[in-house]
């Protein structure tokens, strides 16, 4: 990890674009270096490693033939979870309960069924060194897709997201339906409620719906769950034969119920007037695009939905969290979530 450090350091300070990363259940980190700091446009038939906005206007990529690649093994050390107080500003928790009012307002005039809202909780983090704090999030979410990255026309992004947007092997596409959140991982006790499995159901039947025309022998399997941290979800995993142009796979699942609601534009419109603020990368996607830099395996990709992340703003980091709204929310309960969700990525400092 000394090598994949020390670039880090370099090219940060020459402002040159970068990423590191760890897939789900693996301990090898693989980065992707910018040999210059010029900005080279997203291209969908080229490979590398690409960052998209939630509203899919910005496109970033660190194109595989301008980077140099470099991969390091590390190894999972056995940790207690660091104990982080629940801070928040009573404000914050005013402000959002609100926003999921007015949600519930149109969700019963059926306006939508779903929708997603999100808040930006700045916390200050003075001195933090960015790859230490990358470095924490690989031992704590071993089961997540954990990413640093920078470009100077986005700023440093961190994450540990157990989303996956899509995958391509071949001509074999993977996804997943992920919504509901519970503090876990006492499994012995768990129980979920009508809201959890209506919210996940919702984003299941999207999902398969928009595959359906792309793909063949499509295949749904039935809800379980999985743990993400101190946190656990519904999952639904779904897997098909591409047909035709795999960038109309990816136009047609993002963003997906789990990130703005449902219907898309009816969820999309509230969001947009009434959330209150931009969130550039934040439920927009990352990954490997047209190569898989494990096995370099061309024409693979790995996309997964940039949640549980945080932008860093000198001294300063936003933290960005969100969930899901139906008819069965309680708007104190979902704050507290998004509270929750915000330990995720502050219990790496």
């Amino acid at each position: 990890m000394d090598l994949i450090a020390a670039k880090v350091s370099e090219n940060l300070l020459y402002q040159k674009p970068f990423v590191c990363y760890a897939k789900p259940n693996t301990q090898k980190v693989l980065g992707l270096f910018q040999r210059s700091a010029e900005f080279i446009p997203f291209n969908s038939e080229e490979s590398g490693f690409c960052m998209v906005s939630f509203d899919g206007k910005s496109k970033y990529m660190l194109r595989d033939s301008h980077c140099d690649v470099y991969a390091s093994e590390f190894s999972i050390a056995e940790y207690s979870w660091p104990v982080t107080s629940l801070n928040f500003s009573s404000d914050d928790k005013i402000h959002f309960e609100h926003l999921v009012a007015k949600a519930l307002q149109a969700i019963q005039q059926n306006r939508f069924q779903k929708v997603v809202l999100s808040r930006k909780e700045c916390v200050a983090a003075p001195h933090s060194d960015v790859f230490a704090v990358f470095q924490r999030l690989l031992q704590f979410y071993p089961t997540a897709f954990r990413y640093l990255w920078y470009h100077p026309e986005t700023g440093i992004w961190i994450g540990a997201t157990p989303e996956q947007l899509v995958k391509k092997e071949g001509q074999t596409l993977s996804t997943v339906a992920l919504a509901g959140t519970q503090l876990g991982p006492s499994r012995a006790e768990l129980v979920w409620g009508e809201k959890e499995v209506q919210e996940q159901q919702l984003v299941t039947d999207y999902i398969a719906a928009q595959l359906q025309p792309l793909t063949e022998s499509l295949t749904v399997s039935a809800p379980y769950t999985v743990e993400a941290g101190a946190l656990v979800h519904l999952k639904t995993d779904i897997q098909g034969e591409l047909k035709g142009d795999w960038t109309t796979v990816v136009e047609a699942l993002h963003p997906t119920p789990a990130v703005c609601g449902f219907p898309k534009q009816e969820a999309l419109t509230f969001i947009q007037d009434y959330e209150g603020y931009d969130r550039t990368l934040y439920a927009g996607y990352l990954g490997e695009w047209n190569k898989n830099f494990s096995t370099c395996q061309e024409g693979d990709s790995d996309l997964y939905v940039n949640l549980r992340c945080m932008q860093w703003e000198k001294e300063v980091v936003a933290i960005y969290v969100g969930c899901g709204i139906n008819k069965g929310s309680i708007p104190a309960q979902e704050f507290m979530e998004t509270v929750n969700k915000s330990m995720t990525v502050k219990r790496a400092f």
